[in-house]
């Protein structure tokens, strides 16, 4: 019982630490270094996401990738390169990885 109310404290104290960054900082009173580099945030959350996927968790060096995993990982990019858009990559990369992992 103490572990599930220190899970749920730890991630009520997470939630409100997040929405208070949302909501109780005006983004206009920002500097414009930092709105440039917030803009930045989403593409590396995403790139850290993906390879730490690909990357072994048993301690072992170097990828462990299947063909529908490198065939979503392009489409991604070359969707990313194309648009410039983060939600079009990740979009395409989803779709991509779904059709070749239910065709293979």
């Amino acid at each position: 019982m103490n572990a599930a109310l220190a899970l749920l404290g730890a991630a009520a104290g997470s939630y409100v630490l997040r929405i208070a960054f949302v909501t109780l900082i005006d983004v206009e009173r920002l500097p414009d270094a930092v709105k440039e580099a917030l803009r930045y945030v989403g593409p590396a959350v995403t790139a850290a996401i993906v390879v730490s996927s690909l990357a072994h968790g048993e301690g072992r060096a170097g990828l462990d990738v299947s063909a529908a995993q490198v065939i979503g990982l392009l489409a991604a990019a070359v969707t990313a390169w194309r648009s410039g858009s983060l939600l079009w990559s990740l979009g395409a990369g989803m779709v991509s990885f779904t059709l070749v992992g239910l065709l293979l």
